[in-house]
């Protein structure tokens, strides 16, 4: 018995360590969980209103980050777009929708991955301003956007649990 409580001591130990709180959070009318930041990821910044961008290793500028905008509605812009490829994460019971496609941004080739979800992050209600989360990031190559994507889903899991 006291074998498995200590493996299980050090389990938590070392996932503890897996993860830093972010030394700048989220505004409360965004969500009030504590940001945790996975291994790899340097911090969170505010470039507006609802506007983050959580910055790693590879990042480049604007390219190569996770950026979580905080908006009342649902839509992306633009609505549509030509040969997007799907995927999709569960986050306590929502269904969300990645869509990926290549695009410029800036006069940058980059592959752009993103998905609008419903803000369900526990969050004060301030107005309708953070009822929605767009979830994007611009890369330089689908092998980054490997390594971003789980980052981001983690993120928001461990959000929605608070």
């Amino acid at each position: 018995m006291f074998l498995v409580i200590a493996v299980l001591v050090a389990f938590a130990i070392g996932y503890g360590q897996t993860k830093k709180r972010s030394a700048i959070q989220w505004k409360p009318s965004d969500c009030t969980s504590p940001l945790m930041l996975p291994e790899g990821l340097y911090d969170l910044s505010q470039f507006g209103r609802g506007q983050y961008r959580i910055d790693g290793k590879m990042s480049a500028g604007h390219f190569n980050c996770i950026y979580f905008i905080f908006q009342p509605g649902a839509a992306l812009n633009p609505v549509t777009v030509a040969g997007v490829t799907e995927s999709s994460f569960v986050i306590r019971d929502t269904n969300v929708t990645w869509r990926s496609y290549k695009t410029i941004v800036e006069g940058r080739p980059v592959i752009r991955k993103e998905a609008v979800m419903p803000n369900i992050l526990p969050h004060e209600k301030e107005c309708n301003s953070s009822d929605y989360i767009w979830i994007r990031m611009d890369a330089d190559s689908q092998q980054i956007l490997d390594q971003l994507t789980p980052a981001a889903e983690e993120i928001l899991r461990d959000l929605a649990h608070g």
